[in-house]
């Protein structure tokens, strides 16, 4: 699966402080429709301020997302939604971000220290939260995608700033074990269900690559071999990310099975966001099927939205800023 929400959610999520899990009182949602787009709000905890959905798993089923709640102290719940049924995730530690989540509701988060690193990560599953064993408690260790198989990779730097891959095999639950990777470690971008990890590594050079579950690991190069690639995100056997190409970054989509490597649409509002199982790639307001572009409907032109996540069945994560009442809500795209 992918990994896109991270840092999306730290600012939100940061001062979050609660263990266990609950229901939610919500606010109701609404709906807007546009063609065969259309963009309905999720579910939100009573005198929420503002709220964001930064991931879904591949069936659609499940989103993650955030919210600040002004009542006589403001609270950062971390939110998780089973359909429209809405529920409080309770991390094992304090000042928890939301990472990712596959299609069995199995979330997976970090916790900063007192500092404000990112140190300690953690698994989510049913109301219970469990932290990840590590290999060294003194270094900073993220998770950074699990998939459906509940298989999660993660980075972890040493005090002398080395970086390593990590695996938590689902076949291994407690378990933990470094990951034969290329040197100089600088992100993952995710695992695929089949166990085949895709990363970058080079600080001054980077470069993309995929590690095979056998061990194999293979340069996704820019178009013409060009170095300089950086892959950001992982769905079905395709990876999206991007490269500077004549000054400009452009848009790149992999197939994880050859190695192949494609431009994509100019079109596209911004950088790859997300991609899933059909190759579909999330680009910000706009997404690229086949040769077709298409811009997400927002209620009225001049409000703001943005897709964090897209799932296998195309539904879309993200959130919406109505400029009427600055009201910055957690939404979902369906039949786009």
């Amino acid at each position: 699966m992918k990994r896109t929400l991270a840092r999306l959610v730290a600012g939100a999520a940061i001062a979050a402080t609660i263990v266990g899990v609950s229901a939610v009182p919500a606010q109701a949602g609404s709906t807007v429709t546009a063609g065969s787009c259309r963009m309905g709000t999720l579910p939100v905890p009573a005198d929420t301020f503002s709220s964001e959905a930064v991931a879904v798993d591949p069936s659609g089923r499940y989103v993650l997302g955030s919210a600040i709640v002004r009542q006589a102290t403001d609270s950062f719940p971390l939110l998780l939604w089973d359909r429209q049924r809405l529920v409080e995730v309770k991390p094992p530690l304090p000042r928890s971000v939301l990472v990712d989540v596959n299609s069995a509701g199995v979330v997976i988060g970090n916790a900063r220290d007192e500092d404000g690193f990112l140190r300690h990560p953690w698994r989510y599953h049913a109301g219970k939260a469990t932290l990840l064993p590590l290999i060294d408690e003194a270094d900073q260790v993220t998770v950074e995608g699990i998939n459906s198989r509940g298989d999660i990779v993660g980075i972890g730097r040493t005090p002398a700033n080395t970086t390593y891959g990590l695996l938590w095999p689902a076949s291994r639950p407690g378990t933990v074990r470094v990951l034969d990777t290329p040197a100089d470690l600088v992100d993952l971008a995710g695992i695929t269900d089949d166990g085949t990890v895709v990363g970058v590594s080079g600080f001054s050079e980077p470069t993309s690559w995929l590690r095979t579950p056998g061990g194999v690991v293979r340069t996704l190069a820019g178009p013409d071999n060009a170095t300089g690639a950086l892959a950001s995100a992982v769905g079905g056997h395709w990876a999206v990310g991007q490269i500077f190409q004549g000054g400009v970054l452009v848009g790149l989509r992999w197939d994880l099975r050859t190695g192949r490597v494609k431009v994509l649409d100019p079109g596209l509002e911004s950088a790859p966001t997300d991609v899933n199982a059909s190759g579909v790639v999330l680009a910000g307001t706009t997404l690229q099927r086949g040769g077709t572009v298409v811009t997400l409907p927002a209620p009225s032109p001049g409000d703001g939205v943005g897709g964090a996540a897209i799932a296998d069945n195309g539904t879309v994560v993200g959130f919406h800023n109505n400029l009427l009442t600055d009201e910055i809500r957690a939404v979902r795209w369906t039949g786009c």
